[in-house]
């Protein structure tokens, strides 16, 4: 049997060992050094006890230790459970419930959340001080042979985002990870002389796995920063190749005085993923910096599965489907079609598709088409080239007394206004008419009108039935760890009231009109 292991894999790509694989603030650490340092903390899990199939959940921050680790947990076998250190204790709790982890490392001296619950779950804690990331190098002699795993083994577990209800966990194999990065290293580009400029977090597939694993497999170099700052990106960017972010970060990159096109002057791979590109946006950008934004298109379970790249880019799509991927469109009503233009959900088929997700037979059963293809829940459009476009979320499509409106097309309209920074749109129950559309708006700075100026100024940019039957000023919009704006909160908040009271600020006042 040949070894799926992932480290294993990356490390057979390697060509020279005395490359730089992570740029730091003091002290560059080369891919021998890398090695070593893996290696001697896979001796030190292999002296507590652990054993190939384990899990081992990391509640760490970010740092090139902290990188290390995953990548020993990897090397050994383990099962890796990462999140954020600074979740809420309940949250913490229901990972932990969930995933019966062996143990948890921590940083030194932290006093977390995750912490106390595991230790009221009689889970083993192990601080581990991440001033060092090649401290563990001391015990590279005594450390054991990389695990022998197959493809299904599974390397990690993910949780979604939880936007359509409770997050759902994701077990992640060896050979999806593997599968993932040749494909993206395949379709991007990548050699020896990239340098990644990182500051995504670690604890989810885009920062995790499909910015660094191309990378690392293809002997470049990472920068990896503690987290996203835009002063510090800007100040980063002339030393970089590539830079990898969600939206929202593109959007404060372009609101920051220093970011120009001689600040990117060096850049030749700019990706956005995680959430939706505003056209505006990226039209923006490109005509500041002459670089187009790479789009691509996943979502945890499937990790990539289409994206642009250097030898095919199409503005405003998500790309074509990417090495080993097949993807079909089925309208909402009627069967899968191939024909060019016609909208329906994205359903997808290949080795980085999970197999099931944690402990949920059912949401398994309703994820997949009998078969095999996985439902992705995403509603797009292929044309006549196989680049797809997606359109909206087949949970977050408005049907308003009959016709069906996407949020993004309304979104898109209300951003292109003077007075809005940014927008939301959601649906309501209506009565009669099925669902009412709802818009949240950051105004922008100085803007003194009211949402009835905003709702005046979409008409004859959008169809009577997609204008907002309600708009709602608010200061800021919800968003997770990867920029995806939340409109679930805004619903649940418009269902209690609480929108409505908080919806406003001084000088301006909610449309109340139906």
């Amino acid at each position: 049997m040949t070894n799926a292991n992932i480290y294993q894999n990356l490390r057979n790509n390697w060509r020279a060992l005395d490359g730089i694989a992570f740029q730091g603030s003091s002290a560059d650490i080369t891919y021998r050094q890398m090695d070593a340092a893996v290696a001697g903390a896979a001796a030190v899990l292999a002296d507590m006890g652990l054993n190939a199939g384990d899990r081992v959940a990391m509640a760490l921050p970010k740092s090139t230790a902290t990188f290390l680790l995953m990548l020993t947990i990897y090397r050994s076998g383990l099962v890796l459970v990462p999140f954020d250190p600074a979740i809420p204790a309940q949250m913490a709790t229901d990972i932990l419930d969930r995933t019966a982890p062996s143990l948890l490392l921590v940083g030194a001296g932290s006093d977390t959340p995750a912490a106390d619950a595991a230790r009221a779950a009689g889970i083993a804690v192990e601080p581990i001080d991440l001033s060092d990331a090649l401290a563990f190098a001391r015990h590279a002699d005594k450390a054991p042979a990389p695990a022998e795993v197959d493809t299904d083994t599974p390397a990690i577990i993910l949780f979604t985002s939880g936007s359509t209800g409770r997050p759902k966990g994701v077990p992640i194999t060896h050979g999806a990870l593997m599968a993932s990065t040749e494909a993206l290293a395949e379709l991007w580009q990548i050699g020896p002389t990239d340098r990644l400029l990182h500051a995504l977090p670690l604890t989810h597939a885009h920062g995790g796995i499909i910015a660094p694993l191309p990378v690392l497999c293809m002997g470049g170099a990472i920068c990896l920063r503690p987290r996203f700052e835009p002063g510090d990106i800007v100040a980063r960017l002339p030393d970089a190749t590539c830079y990898m972010a969600v939206p929202f970060g593109y959007a404060q990159l372009m609101d920051h005085p220093g970011f120009g096109p001689e600040t990117c002057a060096g850049i030749r791979l700019f990706v956005s993923g995680s959430a939706p590109l505003p056209d505006d946006l990226r039209l923006a950008f490109q005509a500041r910096t002459g670089k187009p934004i790479h789009q691509r298109y996943g979502m945890t379970e499937t990790l990539i599965t289409t994206g642009n790249g250097p030898a095919g880019h199409r503005g405003g799509s998500v790309g074509r489907a990417v090495k080993g991927v097949t993807l079909r469109i089925r309208p909402l009503e009627g069967d899968v079609t191939d024909t060019p233009g016609v909208e329906g959900e994205v359903e997808v088929q290949g080795p980085t598709v999970l197999r099931g997700y944690l402990a949920a037979p059912e949401e398994t059963a309703a994820a997949f088409r009998d078969d095999g293809f996985f439902r992705t829940g995403d509603l797009g459009v292929l044309d006549e080239d196989g680049f797809l476009t997606i359109t909206g979320r087949a949970k977050d499509l408005i049907v308003y007394a009959g016709l069906k409106v996407h949020p993004a097309e309304v979104e898109a309209a209300l951003r292109a206004l003077d007075g809005v920074a940014d927008a939301c749109v959601f649906g309501v129950p209506h009565p009669s008419a099925g669902e009412s559309v709802i818009a949240a708006v950051v105004p922008a700075p100085g803007f003194s009108g009211t949402a009835a100026d905003l709702r005046k100024a979409l008409v004859g940019q959008l169809a009577t039935t997609k204008l907002p039957k309600r708009i709602y000023f608010l200061p800021d919009l919800p968003r997770n760890a990867m920029g995806k704006l939340q409109r679930t909160v805004l619903r649940d908040r418009h269902a209690d009231g609480t929108l409505a009271r908080t919806g406003s600020q001084p000088g301006l006042r909610p449309d109340t009109s139906t």
